[in-house]
């Protein structure tokens, strides 16, 4: 399914009713392919996931500011995410 680009708009959660931007999308599957290889090897730890998923965010929320929209939201998730992971490490 990730050879076909045709289908990528299939895997994203239908609640959002294809209103999301398909760089986004395709970034994303993108980390979500390396994360599914076979070989453990290659596969990208969890730190660089995240990091990639947090550049896609903030990519998406300098594309906002561009557009004179804010990006409060968007990047009030990503503080939050940051904010949580840190306390899960804390406590391992």
């Amino acid at each position: 399914m990730f050879k076909d680009r045709t289908k990528f708009t299939q895997m994203a959660d239908p609640l959002l009713k294809e209103r999301f931007p398909q760089k986004g999308l395709f970034q994303a599957l993108a980390v979500a392919a390396m994360c599914l290889q076979e070989d453990f090897e290659t596969r990208p730890d969890m730190d660089d996931v995240v990091e990639a998923l947090e550049q896609i965010t903030v990519q998406k929320s300098e594309e906002k500011d561009k557009a004179g929209e804010s990006s409060k939201t968007t990047a009030g998730h990503a503080e939050s995410f940051r904010s949580q992971k840190s306390v899960g490490s804390e406590r391992a």
